[in-house]
């Protein structure tokens, strides 16, 4: 069914071609050659298997008049034997134009291994070459099971003069596993395939190819195309962070990069073209808040790879395939306060780029989606409910009142640890010192606020300041036969960092002799001493929006 879905489509496009077709022999008279059709169409089913690639292209007869430069007799009839020896010349044509790579970017060796020419029983008439067929099948044995596999047909060339549209029917070990979909000139389609748990029906129709996508977007962190334009708008009390994720072959549309090798780029190329790629997003991506005009500095830029953990865990740089690779760049707007109204404009369209799909990002707020387009190049957005909430006061914890004030409990170091991790809620350095002051006293105070800052640096993302969403005492023990007494406390911290639609969440769990006195009626922390740091649990998580939505 899914197979007579795209002939169908293919069929409706030729017809709309023939339309256009007779109304300009309408107008210029008869002509003793053929009128080329305005578009090459042809189709592809591929199955992958574990060791090899077996892809079976469907062309039109009219294809090897286009391609090929057959003239018609004076009949107006192509002869059997031109077409044949056109047919033979065509499999070194879709070989050359049809390429699959490995995850690597490597492309793989396809072999001819057959052709159906049961529509080319004769001479053809002008107007049967787009309802004749030929099926050309191919091979392309696999060394290793691939994981990633990207698909690319650039038939006639990257000058060709003839736009050529193919539609691409994907199958694992004979089972469909996703859409139908349409490759354009030189624009991969990259796909995943599961060899641990490879399919074994058939998805069940529109309904449960929809089911399988949401799965696979899942396990992607959101992003539903290997080779999409992604943006996400975050909107922070310190910042506005724009994050791009384009494909290395979209943005080269606009800058080319210089390489040696047109298929990888080497690591001191990405250094290279570093500078030159900052400045062209700085420059095309203005941004206002609250009325003031920002320039952004370039807080990363990366070359990612078709792992989708590459950019959920700020993988170190690589050689990458122009096919397979994308750029992250991230743009940060610095905010002097909450920002309350920002207006962005974006400037960067092309064939393949047509419009952006931002998500908009903002604190606790659901998120929000936005597209630009060349005719509504503009964003406004104005915070709910005017301007973003302050963080609550840091309250002091109250000491019993006289000189022997006796011991801290359990309910004191809890809200003392807390108020330590809640400082850093605040902006900027002396806010969060300020803050800590209140449950912090003496020397403590200053390697206290090095020590913390330090432990929400999430290395994984950068070096990227994680915001405590929790701090959670589990144990607390009174050592009084100590001089100060010491509680003996062990307690979990839970952080996260965004990037690029999802959470990074890391839990750390914390082991630590905490000496706690009374000072001017409150109690404080004035000695610190860790006995044991482990790590609970690393994860990464969507931000719960719907990547199905389409524009």
């Amino acid at each position: 069914m899914i197979r007579e879905l795209v002939q169908s489509r293919c069929r409706r496009a030729r017809i709309a071609g023939a339309a256009l077709l007779t109304g300009l022999l309408g107008l210029v008279g008869t002509v003793p050659h053929a009128v080329a059709h305005p578009i090459s169409l042809s189709s592809a089913t591929v199955d992958v298997r574990k060791d090899r690639v077996a892809a079976e292209i469907q062309v039109m007869l009219e294809d090897l008049v286009l391609y090929h430069a057959l003239g018609s007799g004076s009949d107006g009839l192509y002869s059997e034997a031109d077409l044949l020896a056109a047919s033979a010349s065509h499999r070194a044509f879709l070989l050359d134009g049809f390429s699959i790579r490995d995850a690597a970017g490597n492309g793989l060796s396809g072999q001819f291994t057959s052709l159906n020419r049961i529509e080319l029983d004769g001479p053809v008439a002008q107007g049967e070459l787009m309802s004749k067929r030929l099926i050309y099948r191919f091979e392309f044995p696999l060394p290793d099971n691939g994981e990633f596999l990207t698909i690319t047909q650039t038939f006639g060339g990257p000058n060709a003069l003839l736009p050529a549209v193919m539609d691409l029917m994907l199958l694992q070990n004979g089972i469909l596993i996703e859409a139908p979909t349409q490759l354009m000139p030189g624009q991969p389609h990259t796909v995943r395939f599961d060899w641990d748990h490879p399919p074994t029906k058939p998805p069940g129709g529109l309904a449960g190819l929809r089911k399988q996508r949401a799965q696979q977007i899942e396990q992607r962190l959101g992003i539903a195309s290997y080779t999409g334009l992604y943006s996400f708008l975050y909107i922070t009390p310190r910042e506005v962070r724009h994050e791009v994720l384009i494909p290395v072959l979209t943005f080269e549309q606009w800058l080319p990069i210089a390489r040696r090798d047109p298929e990888f780029l080497e690591i001191e190329e990405q250094e290279a073209a570093r500078k030159s790629i900052a400045s062209f997003f700085q420059e095309r991506n203005p941004l206002s808040i609250d009325g003031r005009q920002v320039t952004p500095d370039l807080a990363r830029l990366n070359f990612f790879s078709l792992d989708i953990n590459d950019f959920a865990m700020n993988a170190e740089p690589r050689r990458i395939s122009v096919h397979q690779g994308r750029i992250g760049v991230i743009l940060s707007y610095p905010a002097e306060r909450p920002p309350s109204r920002l207006e962005m404009r974006w400037e960067l369209f092309h064939q393949h780029a047509s419009f952006l799909r931002s998500m908009i990002l903002a604190d606790a707020l659901d998120p929000k989606e936005h597209f630009f387009r060349a005719e509504t190049p503009e964003l406004v957005w104005v915070r709910p409910g005017g301007t973003s909430p302050q963080p609550p006061p840091v309250l002091p914890v109250p000491a019993p009142p006289g000189s022997g004030s006796g011991n801290p409990t359990r309910a004191d170091a809890e809200v003392l640890l807390s108020n330590i991790y809640r400082a850093f809620e605040f902006r900027d350095d002396s806010e969060i010192y300020d803050a800590l002051a209140a449950s912090v006293s003496g020397s403590l105070l200053r390697s206290l606020f090095l020590t913390i800052k330090r432990s929400l640096m999430m290395t994984e993302q950068g070096g990227a300041l994680a915001q405590v969403r929790q701090a959670r005492v589990l144990k607390v023990t009174a050592q009084t036969e100590t001089n100060p007494p010491r509680l003996q406390c062990t307690w979990r911290v839970v952080g996260t960092v965004e990037h690029w639609g999802h959470i990074h969440t890391r839990e750390n769990e914390f082991e630590a002799l905490l000496e706690v006195r009374p000072k001017q009626g409150f109690w404080k922390l004035a000695g610190i001493e860790v006995v044991n740091e482990n790590r609970i649990r690393f994860e990464t998580g969507l931000r719960g929006y719907d990547s199905n939505r389409k524009p």
